[in-house]
């Protein structure tokens, strides 16, 4: 049996477990917008149980794989180039998260996830720092709705200038959450740090206190020396190959399955996505993909073609396709 959602919105205090000491919204920039993507910025905001904001911390973060798209959040490879690694910054993000309730728009399927995915991999270096992210609250409605669009519905103002970027888009998620969104449900685990003192952990988040924010100035501009360059594909005939690449996880979702059907029809034969042994057409459902295999495929200057594209092309198409490679 499935619970109400309550018609007006809970109090900022009854959202909140037992011994929580507030609310840290949390936003990410990343490589792409899949679960396996690497995080370029980290931005979070800490408030109150009462929602006063107690503390704004933002950092660029060097995700050590080729950035695809810079031109989302103005984030490339020379900029991030002299940031700190995640694992840099894991101890002093942690120090800051520990006792709060992480919430961010579509904290289950994307910033959740990644977090923990960063914060596991971090662990090999940092043994002793233990993570656990609590269940959070996902401001993300069902059906989804875009944060753009939610802040609009409620009178928030999110520049353009603002949007993905990550401190805009935290402020805007604040304001949001004081507001009040009638769908959320109270949490009930803020995040645990462990294997850290407690005079540790305050150390750390003196030294994350110290950094600073990036500027609007700096997302201005950017000189990219790699990108996706236009180019074309022909769509094989029948008997040809095909391989596809999704967003999730295991590099599947529905638009891949549609780009299947679609193949079937015109007799490809799917195999596995290869750079090593391509096949004759490559589909993805995004070119903001950040996986092992997308990153090889990237390097090697493979063309891909969006799967919206391919899902109604007939045999012997010509395609608009996109390759890696220098502008």
């Amino acid at each position: 049996m499935s619970l109400a959602v309550p018609l007006q919105p809970l109090p900022l205090p009854a959202l909140l477990p037992a011994g929580a000491r507030g609310f840290a919204v949390l936003d990410l920039e990343t490589t792409g917008t899949g679960q396996l993507c690497r995080i370029v910025e980290i931005a979070l905001l800490l408030l109150s149980p009462q929602g006063e904001i107690r503390h704004e911390w933002t950092t660029l973060i060097n995700p050590g794989v080729p950035i695809p798209n810079a031109g989302v959040h103005g984030i490339d490879d020379g900029l991030a180039a002299t940031a700190p690694c995640f694992c840099d910054v894991a101890p002093a993000l942690a120090a800051l998260l520990d006792g709060q309730v992480l919430v961010a728009h579509n904290l289950d399927r994307f910033d959740g996830p990644i977090l923990r995915q960063h914060f596991w991999e971090a662990s090999e270096a940092l043994p002793g720092l233990v993570f656990d992210s609590g269940d959070g609250i996902d401001t993300m409605p069902n059906p989804f709705i875009s944060l753009g669009k939610l802040c609009a519905a409620r009178g928030i103002t999110l520049s353009g200038e603002d949007a993905h970027a990550a401190l805009g888009d935290t402020r805007a998620l604040a304001a949001l959450l004081c507001h009040g969104l009638p769908h959320l449900k109270p949490s009930r685990a803020a995040v645990r740090v462990a294997g850290v003192s407690a005079p540790g952990l305050q150390a750390f988040a003196q030294q994350a206190r110290s950094l600073q924010p990036r500027t609007t100035a700096k997302r201005q501009g950017i000189p990219q020396s790699l990108n996706w360059i236009d180019t074309t594909v022909t769509v094989p005939a029948a008997g040809g190959t095909i391989a596809l690449l999704g967003e999730d996880a295991h590099g599947w979702d529905y638009k891949a399955q549609k780009a299947l059907e679609h193949a079937k029809s015109l007799g490809l034969s799917a195999i596995p996505l290869d750079p090593d042994t391509p096949a004759k057409l490559m589909v993805v459902s995004s070119l903001s993909i950040d996986s092992p295999v997308m990153r090889r495929l990237r390097a090697a200057g493979l063309p891909v073609v969006a799967s919206k594209v391919f899902q109604e092309a007939p045999s012997g198409a010509v395609l608009a396709a996109r390759r890696w490679g220098k502008t």
